[in-house]
């Protein structure tokens, strides 16, 4: 009953994010893939620079993509995909990646090869870095880049699980602290990491509904 009532409780405080989201910003030659689990509208003829975010926690996955052919030979780019965590997203943070853009070819492939390294999230309303967990996986096989990194990442239990710090506090406001049982938590958002969006809605209502 009271892991019932707290995740009800979580779905009811993601729903209720205040106007003011923070943006995340990737220029080009980065694309933005996932926000939190979800799919952009990012496609082959469509590239997505900008996201919101919601305050607290949030996680990302953008790809670099670059076209260097010349008249003799074709060179497109592509670097593995790159997982950005976010523990204390601000609710007016302006934030964005920051890194040198290589110059050629040469160039990029090094970069590629350092990418966590190589790139920092800032705050573009102080030019100040911000705290973020960079990291990169392999590029999936297929067209489907960011299914691709959807199946990955929850292969291998990195993916976003939808706990932001307002969601949780908004919970802990109405209901209190509650013990929470770790393995029907995990099972839980095992599957509603492997749901699509409508399947959530659904799953959101239900749950308010059993209050």
């Amino acid at each position: 009953m009271t892991l019932r009532i707290t995740l009800a409780a979580l779905a009811t405080a993601s729903l209720c994010f205040g106007a003011n989201a923070a943006t995340f910003k990737a220029e080009q030659p980065y694309q933005i893939y996932l926000i939190n689990g979800e799919k952009t509208a990012n496609t082959i003829t469509k590239d997505i620079h900008e996201v919101t975010l919601a305050e607290g926690k949030n996680q990302i996955a953008i790809g670099y993509t670059n076209d260097y052919s010349n008249r003799s030979e074709v060179r497109v780019l592509n670097g593995d995909p790159v997982i950005i965590e976010l523990d204390n997203v601000a609710a007016d943070a302006e934030l964005t990646i920051d890194f040198n853009k290589p110059l050629n070819y040469q160039l990029a492939r090094q970069f590629l090869r350092e990418q966590p390294e190589q790139l920092t999230v800032i705050d573009q309303r102080t030019g100040q870095p911000v705290e973020a967990d960079i990291s990169t996986i392999p590029m999936p096989a297929g067209l489907d880049t960011a299914g691709g990194i959807q199946e990955h990442l929850r292969q291998t239990r990195q993916a976003f699980n939808g706990r932001t710090e307002a969601a949780v506090a908004a919970a802990q406001q109405k209901f209190g602290d509650a013990v929470v049982d770790a393995d029907a938590m995990e099972m839980l958002q095992h599957w509603w990491n492997a749901a699509d969006a409508d399947t959530r809605r659904a799953f959101q209502i239900w749950m308010i509904q059993q209050q």
